[in-house]
């Protein structure tokens, strides 16, 4: 196994390892003074987004991420994988799981360090697809599939898919399912699917290791890694195609008639580059925290006119792109007035802001937390969050480059930036017990869209 490179977070204590398998495989330890676990994760580029990809129906991710749980040709039945995973006075017990997203299958272990081997036997044994045993095991499994599905919102009632759908606007769709899939691809999925979705996906390219333990990785956990890594067929990385997502004056309504207040989303697309523009990424953040801050006490302190104001920063709805921006919710009768005062405080208020004493006392205070950090609590999903990056091809996110990116950061580049934020045109989703037509022409009345809606309707 061979050390590709390290470097240690001076601010969290926690060394990044990034090894290689002889097969190719990458794999993260984090070797974090601060724990007594022993963390593994698999990572396998094969979450929900790729199933139209595989031809497969949609959910077919998550029921193998279930399936692989069940008893295989390892371990037998259930009480042999419940006997394994239960600890003792002289063992530790293990806390095996797998998940799926739009992007992953995650297999995950976690356990004292006391109990590495046995966690790393078990995660082994989880990697094989025994498609007789499987096929008797199908329909309790579609069953429980079939229950976890009925406590959620079908797609059409569903607010976030819907705005998924608004967002994206057909340009990747595989980003816009429920993870589940609905409930006739529930009913419709097959051993087959299965079966196929697993000799594509749980391949050498697309695939990650991570772990998370005290000490420098020692010899035994190098070897076996080896032999895990060796059970995965080799297969190239799938890359997926880029989507052509523009940020552009678009107004999605969902209508909630449970819903008192309206609230509103506004949206905006940034590339997600390979290396992170660690200066750039501290003024975003910045430039969020500022407007969230005045947003507080303009919008609702002086003017009554919100509850919150939140601002937000998604990865994990496409390969390429973060979806940023903030929400906040408001009284159906101060929908404009609320939209107006945000697009002056946005456009004018923010920037007197920056120049005057205040300003400037809130820039310092606000750098002052990039520059001295707190510590961070622990997180035994810490190396399978960082090794999601690596399963992109992207850079690690690293606190050392962020920290001295922020001491060189003064208040006019968040001026500048948000000179050039204001000017992009915002997607603006809306919920509410609203009619569609009179909200969007409020909006399309507002500050906002007098300035961004190009097909707004020619003066007589």
């Amino acid at each position: 196994m061979k050390l590709k490179y390290r470097f240690k977070n001076r601010y969290h204590n926690i060394t990044y390892n990034v090894y290689e398998t002889e097969n190719g495989i990458k794999v993260l330890y984090l070797d974090n003074p601060a724990t007594v676990d022993f963390d593994f994760a698999i990572l396998f580029k094969a979450g929900t987004s790729f199933e139209t990809k595989e031809n497969v129906p949609n959910g077919t991710a998550h029921f193998l991420e279930h399936m692989l749980l069940n008893p295989n040709s390892t371990f037998k039945t259930k009480e042999e994988i419940d006997k394994f995973e239960q600890g003792s006075k002289t063992r530790p017990s293990l806390d095996i799981n797998a998940s799926t997203t739009r992007k992953n299958i995650y297999i995950t272990s976690y356990t004292n360090q006391k109990g590495y081997l046995r966690a790393m036997e078990r995660v082994e044994s989880i990697l094989e697809f025994p498609k007789r045993k499987f096929a008797s095991q199908m329909e309790k499994e579609r069953g429980i599939i079939l229950a976890e599905k009925s406590r959620k919102l079908k797609k059409e009632k569903d607010p976030f898919l819907q705005s998924l759908i608004f967002l994206f606007n057909n340009e990747q769709k595989e980003f816009t399912y429920n993870v589940l899939g609905e409930e006739e691809d529930i009913k419709r999925i097959s051993i087959n699917d299965l079966e196929k979705y697993f000799k594509s996906r749980f391949v050498t390219g697309n695939c990650v290791f991570a772990i998370q333990a005290k000490g420098e990785m020692n010899s035994k956990v190098k070897s076996r890694l080896e032999q895990i890594s060796k059970k995965i067929p080799y297969g190239i990385e799938d890359i997926p195609n880029k989507p052509m997502l523009k940020n552009k004056w678009k107004v999605g309504c969902f209508n909630d008639n449970r819903a008192n207040g309206v609230s509103f989303s506004l949206m905006y697309f940034n590339n997600a580059e390979e290396k992170i523009d660690y200066k750039l990424d501290v003024i975003q953040f910045l430039t969020s925290k500022l407007l969230a801050w005045l947003a507080f006490d303009v919008l609702r302190e002086k003017k009554s006119l919100i509850y919150s104001f939140s601002p937000f920063k998604a990865g994990d709805l496409s390969f390429y792109y973060d979806i940023s921006g903030f929400s906040f919710t408001t009284e159906q009768s101060k929908v404009l007035d609320t939209l107006n005062e945000l697009y002056t405080l946005m456009h004018d208020y923010t920037f007197h802001f920056l120049k005057t004493k205040k300003g400037r006392e809130w820039f310092d205070d606000a750098i002052s937390r990039f520059i001295f950090p707190r510590s961070i609590k622990f997180s035994s999903d810490l190396a399978e969050s960082d090794a999601s990056s690596i399963i992109e091809g992207k850079e690690i996110f690293n606190d050392n480059k962020s920290v001295k990116a922020a001491k060189s950061i003064v208040i006019e580049d968040i001026q500048k930036y948000l000179k050039e934020m204001i000017n992009i045109p915002p997607h603006i989703w809306i919920e509410g017990n609203i009619k569609k037509k009179e909200i969007k022409d409020i909006v399309n009345k507002s500050s906002f869209g007098k300035r961004f809606n190009i097909n707004k309707p020619l003066p007589n």
